[in-house]
Protein backbone atom coordinates (compact mmCIF):
# COMPACT_ATOMS: atom_id res chain seq x y z
CA UNK A 1 0.00 0.00 0.00
CA UNK A 2 1.60 3.19 -1.15
CA UNK A 3 0.36 6.73 -0.85
CA UNK A 4 -1.26 8.89 1.75
CA UNK A 5 -4.28 7.68 3.65
CA UNK A 6 -6.77 9.75 5.55
CA UNK A 7 -9.08 8.98 8.40
CA UNK A 8 -11.34 11.06 10.55
CA UNK A 9 -10.58 11.10 14.27
CA UNK A 10 -12.58 12.82 16.98
CA UNK A 11 -10.33 13.34 20.01
CA UNK A 12 -11.58 13.74 23.53
CA UNK A 13 -11.67 17.31 24.81
CA UNK A 14 -8.54 16.72 26.91
CA UNK A 15 -6.57 15.29 24.00
CA UNK A 16 -7.72 18.08 21.71
CA UNK A 17 -6.60 20.75 24.17
CA UNK A 18 -3.21 19.07 24.54
CA UNK A 19 -2.80 18.90 20.76
CA UNK A 20 -3.65 22.59 20.47
CA UNK A 21 -1.09 23.45 23.17
CA UNK A 22 1.54 21.39 21.35
CA UNK A 23 0.62 23.15 18.12
CA UNK A 24 1.22 26.53 19.78
CA UNK A 25 4.55 25.35 21.20
CA UNK A 26 5.91 23.49 18.16
CA UNK A 27 4.20 25.07 15.18
CA UNK A 28 3.12 21.61 14.04
CA UNK A 29 -0.50 20.97 13.09
CA UNK A 30 -2.49 18.60 15.35
CA UNK A 31 -2.78 16.15 12.43
CA UNK A 32 1.01 16.08 12.06
CA UNK A 33 1.49 15.51 15.78
CA UNK A 34 -1.09 12.70 15.70
CA UNK A 35 0.60 11.07 12.68
CA UNK A 36 3.98 11.19 14.44
CA UNK A 37 2.48 9.63 17.57
CA UNK A 38 0.92 6.84 15.48
CA UNK A 39 4.26 6.19 13.76
CA UNK A 40 5.92 5.89 17.18
CA UNK A 41 3.16 3.52 18.32
CA UNK A 42 3.43 1.22 15.26
CA UNK A 43 5.35 -1.55 17.12
CA UNK A 44 2.69 -1.63 19.85
CA UNK A 45 -0.06 -1.69 17.20
CA UNK A 46 1.64 -4.67 15.53
CA UNK A 47 1.74 -6.49 18.86
CA UNK A 48 -1.99 -5.81 19.27
CA UNK A 49 -2.65 -7.30 15.83
CA UNK A 50 -0.58 -10.36 16.78
CA UNK A 51 -2.42 -10.70 20.11
CA UNK A 52 -5.88 -10.48 18.55
CA UNK A 53 -4.85 -12.88 15.79
CA UNK A 54 -3.82 -15.53 18.32
CA UNK A 55 -6.81 -14.99 20.63
CA UNK A 56 -8.98 -17.47 18.74
CA UNK A 57 -6.46 -20.31 18.85
CA UNK A 58 -4.25 -20.00 21.92
CA UNK A 59 -5.50 -17.78 24.77
CA UNK A 60 -2.27 -18.27 26.73
CA UNK A 61 -0.18 -16.89 23.87
CA UNK A 62 -2.62 -14.03 23.45
CA UNK A 63 -2.33 -13.13 27.14
CA UNK A 64 1.46 -13.21 26.92
CA UNK A 65 1.35 -11.05 23.78
CA UNK A 66 -0.84 -8.48 25.55
CA UNK A 67 1.62 -8.38 28.46
CA UNK A 68 4.53 -7.90 26.03
CA UNK A 69 2.56 -5.20 24.23
CA UNK A 70 1.93 -3.32 27.47
CA UNK A 71 5.59 -3.52 28.45
CA UNK A 72 6.75 -2.38 25.01
CA UNK A 73 4.19 0.42 25.04
CA UNK A 74 5.46 1.69 28.37
CA UNK A 75 9.04 1.44 27.12
CA UNK A 76 8.24 3.31 23.89
CA UNK A 77 6.40 6.07 25.73
CA UNK A 78 9.25 6.47 28.21
CA UNK A 79 11.83 6.61 25.41
CA UNK A 80 9.75 9.08 23.38
CA UNK A 81 9.48 11.29 26.44
CA UNK A 82 13.25 11.20 26.90
CA UNK A 83 13.81 11.88 23.22
CA UNK A 84 11.32 14.73 23.05
CA UNK A 85 12.76 17.54 20.96
CA UNK A 86 10.19 19.94 19.58
CA UNK A 87 12.45 20.94 16.68
CA UNK A 88 12.96 17.43 15.32
CA UNK A 89 10.98 14.31 14.53
CA UNK A 90 10.43 12.14 17.65
CA UNK A 91 12.68 9.16 18.22
CA UNK A 92 16.27 8.37 18.94
CA UNK A 93 18.81 10.59 17.29
CA UNK A 94 21.21 9.00 14.78
CA UNK A 95 24.50 8.02 16.37
CA UNK A 96 23.21 8.34 19.94
CA UNK A 97 23.85 4.91 21.45
CA UNK A 98 22.63 5.86 24.90
CA UNK A 99 24.33 7.05 28.07
CA UNK A 100 27.97 7.95 27.75
CA UNK A 101 27.97 8.16 23.98
CA UNK A 102 30.95 10.14 22.74
CA UNK A 103 30.11 13.53 21.28
CA UNK A 104 31.69 14.42 17.98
Amino acid sequence: MAGKYRMQVTPTEGSFLLLKRLEALTGKAPATITRELLDEAAPALQMMVDAYTSLGTTPEEAQAAVMRMAAEGHKAIAQATLDLDTNQKPGRKPGNKGRGAAKT
